[in-house]
């Protein structure tokens, strides 16, 4: 009873928001030039909103495999941040470069080269099915820059330096949607691009936070500011020790990546419009869920910190104050998505049937908000962070996997509706919270994964 109390002590709360605020406005700006895109391409019709959705369904993979690469490397930049140690931070980024640029090359070589393969897992039907491809090879061009701001957005967020990514937020949103507006339709002499104009203007955005970033952190000196040298002095002995601790992490990203992004091809059986539907409640549910998400990096920055500190019992008191306070923040946002997702719908120019199945499935989420914050609490900013990288990986893949990916298919064989596959779907974040919390309760999941490191 006593941390369910410190869950809501005002002193604790406001340290945490104080973290937590920054990051869920730098989620917040991704995901607010995410909609804008969304409601600019709507005014193309369903055809271009389901082949935007498709193509993006290739960086969402990207995306989440530079996240788990990321994400695995976090655990060791809070835990070496918290003892003050910058060698080791920053032979910590060195790894990050290294396995980012493998993922990035496979991924922009696809979207270049074989746009129209890639696309066709999630796109059936005409012209949906050229448009996407068109796009994706001219968004393929952004994906190297793109992990760049990802690796040095995340080791700012580990060193304290919460704010610049979120600045670097602000201006691409900016450059994103001033492009959007002048090249979708063709605004101050520029020729009318459609879809492609979209994906241009995405691309600029990606490449100016990127170099605005790349500025700002080399200029001051931050944390990030790495020579070479300083990148690439790890030594067998650190790779070794590295990868033992974040290969869960990747495999964790790459499998439960894989087996979301087979959700969506679930949906693209149902047709063009329920994929323009899902495109359309994910986008809007992206935008409101961002505190949560602010508060679950939050979560896993202070646990790391501590764990690396060596305080074992005020990082398990932080696990169950934060399992406690996300799922709070999550049910509020789902009183917020029913409140107000009419006025999002409104944005949209799609045809009625489409804004009937993404109105449903936005309730749908609404009503899920409150699980699916603890699940991404317990495996992210707890399991994960305290070190526990293997079992955050088997609870996160296993659920969807052992759960969501088959109930979903089930559902489209036996022609269940759209919003029936969803609640299918959705039921792996049941899973998830209901086996985490055995294992929270354990207390045996914080592991100092950094000590060995500093003692070689």
């Amino acid at each position: 009873m006593k941390r369910i109390k410190n869950a809501f002590e005002p002193a604790f709360l406001k340290t945490i928001f104080q973290t937590a605020f920054p990051i869920a406005m730098q989620f917040f700006l991704a995901s607010a030039v995410n909609l804008i895109d969304v409601v600019m391409i709507g005014s193309l019709g369903d055809s271009a909103v389901a082949a935007a959705g498709g193509a993006n369904q290739i960086f969402f993979l990207l995306n989440l495999m530079l996240f788990g690469i990321n994400s695995g490397a976090s655990v060791f930049l809070s835990q070496f941040w918290g003892t003050q140690d910058l060698k080791n931070v920053r032979r910590t980024m060195g790894m990050m470069y290294l396995l980012g640029s493998v993922a990035v090359t496979l991924f922009t070589l696809g979207a270049v080269l074989v746009p129209e393969v890639l696309v066709s897992f999630y796109v059936h039907e005409e012209p949906a099915l050229s448009m996407s491809a068109s796009y994706l090879r001219i968004v393929g061009i952004s994906y190297p820059v793109t992990a760049v701001s990802m690796i040095l957005s995340m080791v700012c967020r580990c060193t304290g330096d919460v704010k610049i990514p979120t600045r670097a937020s602000i201006l691409s949103i900016t450059i994103n949607v001033a492009g959007n507006a002048i090249l979708i339709f063709g605004l101050c002499g520029f020729p009318a691009l459609g879809l492609n104009g979209a994906a241009i203007a995405t691309a600029i955005a990606r490449t100016a936070e990127c170099l605005f970033l790349l500025l700002i952190v080399y200029k001051n000196r931050l944390p990030g500011a790495a020579k070479l040298k300083e990148l690439f002095a790890f030594d067998r002995s650190f790779v070794s020790k590295y990868i033992k601790t974040a290969w869960p992490v990747l495999l964790n990203e790459i499998l439960w990546s894989t087996g979301v992004s087979l959700y969506s091809v679930a949906y693209g059986m149902l047709g063009t419009s329920a994929l323009a539907a899902v495109q359309i409640s994910n986008t809007v549910i992206q935008l409101l869920f961002v505190f949560t998400r602010g508060l679950s990096n939050a979560c896993g920055i202070f646990i790391g910190r501590t764990v690396g500190a060596g305080d074992r019992d005020k990082a398990i008191d932080y696990g169950y104050r934060f399992s406690l306070l996300l799922p709070v923040t999550g049910f509020l946002t789902g009183l917020v998505v029913i409140a107000i997702h009419p006025l999002f719908l409104a944005l949209y120019q799609v045809t009625p049937e489409t804004l009937a199945m993404a109105r449903t499935l936005l309730i749908l989420q609404a009503l899920m908000m409150t699980v699916k914050a603890d699940s991404m609490a317990l495996v992210v900013g707890i399991f994960r962070a305290g070190g526990d990288t293997l079992f955050a990986c088997l609870l996160d893949t296993g659920t969807v996997w052992l759960v969501g990916v088959p109930l979903g298919f089930l559902a489209v064989h036996l022609g269940a509706p759209l919003w029936g596959v969803a609640l299918c779907v959705y039921c792996d974040d049941i899973a998830k919270v209901a086996v985490g919390f055995v294992h929270l309760f354990r207390e045996n999941w914080v592991k100092n994964v950094t000590a060995q490191i500093q003692e070689g």
